[in-house]
């Protein structure tokens, strides 16, 4: 039988030992399973327009919600050239602005399979910006010793109306190893 068991309020980047016990008919009590240690992190889904053509040009990770491009607040953007589809730092729009260092993963597949790579790359020379396509997983190094991983989902309509969707998992560093 699978039990499940729904935890809230955890604080996202804090340590958690997480145990199981399992409780017998007559109320006793097994030993306490191996401890596993949990990290929680944001994960989701946002969508980006082209710069400049919504107010959703731009997302900030920290505060979990969208930035113009160029806000002080925002850790990327969209933008199309030459029918290629680039994601970049704000830092290009305007130097005094936040800079996020853009490296594209060889790997594919799901962030279970992503994520360990990513952890290998620590802190990683890159470009302030990416080409992306379809499928891409992306490895962001932002302000603050922060990280992100992005995978392109997807991209619809054309011209100004073109949009990227985006699934990412963020990560801060917990005691100098990274969580996704």
């Amino acid at each position: 039988k699978i039990e499940h068991f729904n935890a809230s309020d955890l604080e996202n980047g804090v340590k958690y030992y997480v145990s199981v016990r399992v409780q017998f008919p007559n109320g006793a009590l097994s030993k306490p399973s191996k401890e596993l240690l949990v990290v929680c992190n944001p994960r989701g889904e946002f969508e980006l327009s082209v710069r400049y053509q919504s107010d959703e040009d731009g997302y900030s990770f920290k505060k979990g919600s969208y930035a113009r491009a160029d806000g002080l607040d925002n850790d990327l953007y969209y933008y199309t050239k030459d029918n290629k589809d680039y994601l970049a730092s704000p830092s290009r729009l305007d130097g005094f602005l936040r800079t996020t260092h853009f490296t594209v993963l060889d790997e594919k597949g799901d962030l279970a399979e992503v994520r360990n790579r990513a952890r290998q790359l620590g802190k990683v020379l890159s470009a302030d910006r990416a080409m992306v396509k379809k499928g891409d997983w992306l490895y962001l190094q932002l302000p603050e010793d922060v990280f992100a991983l992005l995978q392109v989902l997807e991209f619809q309509g054309n011209g100004k109306d073109r949009r990227i969707k985006l699934y990412y998992s963020f990560s801060g560093r917990v005691d100098g190893e990274l969580y996704f």
